[in-house]
């Protein structure tokens, strides 16, 4: 078996779309050819990336043509994702399933295939679509550059401009073949992590929400009895499921395990693109105070910390980090 994919600069779709196919067991030990020469390409046995044709039945699998305006949404697989797809989200479209099946080592039919093969897409996949198909990210300029992303490292893997491997095809080969495995690599951590991690914590917190109005009658206040839990993504989510607003609830309280004291922290807007702005915060007065000045201030004696922009505070009480929360609500 050989998978055919576009030769010179390489990018994060068509490596990760490489590493999808070499998942399954039908491409496992398929060789990987990169060329643009069509006596070549018609060929292969599946094609990524190159040959300007979309056809699942021939195994074709490019988007640069003028007619491609894919959709997860288009192809009803996905009906809330818009974002016009790349190589990477075409095969994930058509084989993400099996390729999450194969990796984790479950069943297809595992009862929590849905939920991974949604969420890698929202949290994953879509984004290497998105930037490959020039979607910025924003609206306006971001404030700052964060140094690396995947498509950067991707691309630090490429030769430099003034190098004298700059063209040549076997060295890009073999850059080619470490991009797949750190795309492939980056891909698998965060699929483990969905599965092991973040998915249970779902009924963790929508256990946490259900019991809210037993922490304080306002129901702003939910509590965790275990602090690592993965809750801020999977109480946004649960809001919307469950109707619930940004008025609803405005602080966690849970249990710092490492640290063996109690923390009460703000819950972010919903909005992703200002994830450092919070529903409420801690009392202006307590921000920033070294701990007596705290304590003989707030009249709470176990009461520990307030971070200077009031979003996370601590006590060595539960009871303590609930009354900081309920006086700051209030």
């Amino acid at each position: 078996m050989t998978i055919g994919t576009h030769n010179g600069k390489f990018h994060t779709d068509e490596a990760l779309a490489c590493f999808f196919l070499k998942s399954i067991p039908e491409f496992s030990n398929a060789e990987i050819v990169r060329s643009r020469n069509m006596e070549i390409l018609k060929k292969i046995d599946i094609l990524v990336d190159v040959g300007g044709v979309y056809n699942h039945e021939k195994r074709r699998y490019d988007h640069h043509q003028k007619t491609f305006e894919e959709t997860m949404a288009s192809l009803k697989v996905l009906p809330s994702f818009n974002t016009k797809l790349s190589s990477a989200g075409l095969i994930y479209a058509h084989y993400g399933k099996r390729i999450i099946s194969e990796i984790l080592n479950i069943s297809p039919n595992d009862s929590s295939m849905d939920d991974l093969f949604y969420f890698m897409y929202l949290f994953f996949v879509e984004s290497v679509d998105a930037i490959d198909n020039g979607v910025n990210c924003y609206d306006c300029p971001p404030k700052y550059i964060v140094p690396e992303s995947l498509s950067s490292r991707v691309n630090d893997l490429m030769p430099y401009w003034n190098s004298t491997k700059s063209n040549d095809e076997d060295y890009l080969y073999e850059q080619f073949m470490k991009a797949i495995k750190l795309v492939g690599t980056s891909f698998t951590n965060k699929l483990e992590s969905t599965y092991y991690s973040w998915l249970p914590a779902k009924n963790i917190v929508k256990e946490a929400l259900e019991k809210r109005f037993l922490v304080h009658s306002t129901g702003q206040i939910i509590y965790l009895d275990k602090g690592s839990v993965p809750w801020k993504s999977q109480l946004l989510i649960l809001e919307k499921e469950l109707c619930l607003n940004e008025k609803d609830i405005s602080f966690v309280v849970y249990k710092d395990e490492i640290n063996n004291r109690y923390k009460v922290q703000a819950i972010p807007l919903k909005n992703e693109d200002m994830a450092f702005e919070n529903r409420a915060l801690l009392k202006k007065e307590w921000r920033g105070l070294d701990r007596e000045k705290l304590k003989e201030l707030s009249k709470i004696n176990d009461i520990e910390f307030v971070h200077v922009s009031g979003f996370i505070g601590g006590a060595n009480s539960l009871e303590s980090v609930i009354e900081m929360a309920v006086r700051s609500l209030n």
